[in-house]
């Protein structure tokens, strides 16, 4: 359903209701959506897409740090920051960078599987892997080994999304495929399905 039908069914659904349900007819409206286009996914879709999905790549890198701003937002409000406001102009960052061949070695033992290969691939553009920094910072990271990746964004972060990431002493498959889970876990507490409101 393109969005100039989607919103006048909605407007349709809205004006045949009492005004004071609005927002339980809204809810019920997008509870109902099944294309991919439309549907509110379930917290079971958020986590499978956040642990498989290449986001980078597949979706506009707009949509991308839409998604990122979101996490870190509701991060903040949940940690008490002193703001609540997350920077403005913020770009995408590969924590481990898609060309990580020279300075990002696969595990002893997989140097020469082209499957391994495939699956590091496919999993540095997954939303594990990705987060939010100013350009300059993104800029002098680049394909840096993680020793000095970490250093680099320890000294100058300030989000929460990368607290965490800063203190681990690798980052590989498993790492990203750990914070994936954490960001859907946010994701689903910053944006409910139908079922939990």
């Amino acid at each position: 359903m393109g969005q100039n039908r989607f919103f006048i069914s909605l407007i349709q659904r809205l004006a045949r209701d009492d005004v004071s349900r609005s927002g339980d007819v809204i809810v019920k409206y997008l509870a109902e959506q099944q294309s991919s286009v439309s549907l509110w996914p379930d917290d079971n879709r958020i986590i499978n897409t956040f642990l498989s999905q290449q986001f980078y790549g597949l979706l506009a890198q707009m949509r991308i740090r839409l998604v990122l701003e979101g996490i870190e937002g509701k991060l903040r409000m949940e940690q008490n920051a002193e703001s609540e406001s997350v920077p403005r102009n913020l770009t995408i960052e590969h924590i481990m960078p898609q060309a990580w061949g020279q300075n990002w070695k696969l595990p002893v033992g997989v140097q020469d599987d082209a499957q391994a290969v495939l699956e590091r691939d496919n999993l540095v553009n997954t939303i594990g892997n990705l987060t939010l920094v100013n350009q300059s910072l993104n800029s002098t990271l680049s394909n840096d080994p993680w020793d000095k990746k970490k250093r680099t964004l320890y000294a100058h972060t300030t989000l929460f999304l990368n607290k965490d990431v800063v203190e681990e002493t690798e980052w590989n498959e498993e790492r990203i495929e750990a914070r994936a889970r954490q960001l859907a876990e946010v994701a689903i507490r910053a944006w409910p399905h139908a079922d939990g409101i």
